[in-house]
């Protein structure tokens, strides 16, 4: 089917005139050198929708306040953004989501994957003509220039830019950029042209009224008097940059500036001033949730309680210290989790733009050999009326040569499906990988890194000599305890790996389920004891199972943990077996807390889940995902029933085939 708009076009150029309506080579003449070159610019050409182009730059304006707030966040809405621009070929507002997207990666600490965004960005920015988004990309390329020491290349591309921002008369935007140049100077150690710098950022800001543009110039030339070793020049800029903040209520600000007067009191070792400061700085950065600067704040509180000798106060701040890394480790670890989430769907995305586009193309290609066919038709119909003979001779060569180039394209579309199977199927392995490669390093960040700093803060506070024998005794407790969750965690973690890397196949052996278990329950009788638990082990005694001795165990293990971790003091846990014949069921029944049905379906969901026991006792959240994988290998399945209040079973079933009976020995 031809396009509505290249009917109309052949209707207004041929038809409306009977001149030329009934010239054959007329019609002929329109298609070869009209509607070909027409139907190829209506395919390429943009499809420019207000609705789209409104949609495009509402998702880039939604998400650029994002991008230091919720990077995971923001990074969905501009890839929504570049797919849409993409799509309708929206160049400029495609620019605008590289630009954005390579913000969000560089502040990742993905460098090299953001100056591929950022010069993407300029390329169709300048083919857009779009001279200022090009400027804003060169300042953006110029900071990651910066970071990684290239101080000359950074020089030229701020005063490429500067130009740019000037000629176009962006006074904040040549703000900025002034106090970049100001820092790059002082980077390179010429102080006094830092200062001029400053002192330009500062005049333009005063008259641009861009009172953000006044403070970072106060703010910065503080940091420079604060490099060069004048602290009362530092204090005096300071305080300058401190009374805007106040004005204009920047709370954030306000709170960098606190902090660098209490640095500069601590480096006079005029603790008495810094502690006030310190403290400001603390209450204002928690105001904001600004995680990092609360605990810069905390730090500095935390030296100057341990050089003014104040015990209560160093336990106090490094109490506060260790929650504050705790709680800025679990935003890392869920930010990270989204940001994964992001750039996973975007890949889907883009593989199903590819699948489009392939599409597409395919569709075009077999309108242009139906145009090709057309044309050739109405050549061989006017050559035939001219010249019979000859023309026919001519028709079936290139009836023959049309045949060709269809069995190519055949061909060619063939050989397209082949490899779009073979990436299909690469792009699901690395999926898979990737997948693998997140749990493991969320697991491995989350479960490991937490004791092991926690562990990390209660050996500092011993080592200070401020706690007493009483105190000592009981962080040591909390350390064993530690100790043996993280060595239980180690083993799961370890033994699950091997079972994901090795492609070693399992030896199966007949084992006596029943004596597994009671070395089990006797491996736990410290927790059993402590919490007064009554286990009974109601297994048969000639009941044998064809598993793997290690996995068995392994699973076995943690249900127990897990029912002995839920059950209250002096409660019961019963282990029994059901077979019928096609299944053989292992229960762990415990009378404990039980579990709400929003619980079960989290743990069904297979996904990491934890909560603490009855007596505060933590776990890795990780044992349930272990057993899961390792049941499945050997065709099993786990069944929880839960009951909240009233205790919870879990069931690990096989095939009956696997049970054997009598005992035949270990």
């Amino acid at each position: 089917m031809l396009p509505n708009n290249i009917i109309k076009l052949y209707i207004k150029k041929v038809l409306c005139f009977p001149i030329f309506s009934k010239d054959l080579a007329t019609h002929l003449l329109f298609f070869v050198f009209i509607l070909i070159p027409n139907i190829s610019q209506a395919q390429n050409s943009p499809t420019h929708h207000p609705n789209i182009i409104a949609r495009v730059d509402s998702l880039n304006n939604k998400a650029y306040p994002l991008i230091r707030l919720d990077a995971g966040k923001a990074f969905i809405l501009l890839t929504q953004a570049e797919l849409l621009a993409t799509e309708y070929h929206y160049t400029k507002g495609l620019a605008v989501a590289y630009l954005n997207q390579a913000e969000v990666l560089s502040q990742r600490g993905y460098s090299k994957r953001a100056l591929e965004l950022y010069y993407r960005s300029m390329q169709l920015s300048k083919q857009n003509k779009d001279i200022y988004n090009v400027a804003r990309a060169e300042q953006y390329i110029s900071a990651i220039k910066r970071t990684n020491g290239g101080l000359n290349e950074t020089e030229k591309l701020l005063y490429h830019t500067l130009k740019i921002f000037e000629s176009l008369n962006k006074p904040v935007d040549v703000v900025n950029i002034q106090l970049r140049l100001g820092l790059l100077k002082t980077d390179q150690k010429n102080y006094e042209e830092a200062k001029r710098y400053y002192d330009d950022a500062y005049q333009l800001s005063r008259k641009a009224k861009y009172t953000y543009g006044e403070k970072k110039s106060f703010y910065n030339r503080a940091l420079l008097y604060k490099k060069l070793r004048k602290p009362d020049s530092a204090i005096y800029f300071l305080h300058k940059a401190l009374k805007i903040d106040i004005l204009n209520n920047y709370t954030y600000g306000k709170a960098l500036s606190y902090i660098e007067l209490s640095r500069i009191y601590v480096n006079l070792k005029q603790y008495d001033k810094a502690l006030p400061y310190a403290k400001l700085a603390y209450n204002k950065a928690d105001s904001v949730a600004a995680l990092e600067l609360v605990k810069t704040a905390v730090q500095l509180l935390l030296y100057i309680s341990k050089e003014s000798v104040n015990k209560d106060a160093v336990i106090e701040w490094q109490d506060e210290l260790i929650f504050i890394d705790n709680t800025i480790n679990e935003r890392e670890r869920k930010e990270s989790n989204e940001f994964i989430d992001a750039l996973r769907m975007q890949e889907e995305q883009q593989f199903k733009m590819q699948q489009n586009i392939i599409n597409v193309r395919k569709k075009t290609e077999q309108q242009r050999t139906l145009i090709i066919l057309y044309t050739g038709f109405l050549l061989v119909f006017v050559i035939i009326v001219f010249t019979l003979s000859y023309n026919y001779k001519k028709a079936r060569r290139y009836s023959a040569e049309l045949k060709l180039k269809n069995k190519q394209i055949e061909q060619n579309i063939d050989l397209l499906d082949k490899l779009n199977g073979e990436v299909i199927s690469q792009n699901q392995k690395l999926e898979d990988d990737n997948e693998l490669k997140n749990k493991l390093l969320s697991i491995i960040t989350h479960d490991l890194r937490k004791p092991l700093a926690n562990t990390q803060s209660l050996i500092h506070l011993v080592n200070m000599d401020l706690l007493s024998e009483d105190e000592s005794k009981d962080l040591f407790g909390q350390l064993e305890a530690q100790y043996t969750r993280v060595m239980g965690l180690t083993d799961n973690l370890l033994y699950w790996i091997k079972g994901q890397v090795s492609k070693t196949p399992t030896e199966l052996v007949a084992v006596n389920l029943h004596q597994v278990v009671s070395s089990i329950i006797e491996e736990q009788k410290i927790p059993i004891s402590d919490k007064d638990i009554e286990v009974n082990n109601n297994l048969p005694k000639d009941l044998q199972w064809l598993t793997e001795t290690e996995t068995l165990r392994i699973v076995i293990r943690n249900l127990l943990n897990n029912a002995i971790k839920f059950t209250p003091v002096k409660g019961c846990i019963e282990i029994y077996a059901t077979t019928n014949e096609t299944e053989t069921c292992i229960t762990l029944e415990d009378s404990g807390i039980g579990m709400s049905k929003e619980v079960m379906e989290r743990i069904n969901s297979e996904n990491y889940y934890t909560t603490k026991g009855t007596q505060n006792e933590e776990g890795s959240g990780f044992g349930l995902m272990l057993i899961r994988d390792l049941i499945k290998k050997q065709d099993g399945k786990l069944q929880i029933n839960s009951t909240l209040g009233k205790g919870s079973a879990f069931s690990i079933t096989f095939p009956a085939s696997t049970a054997i009976l009598p005992v035949v020995g270990l």
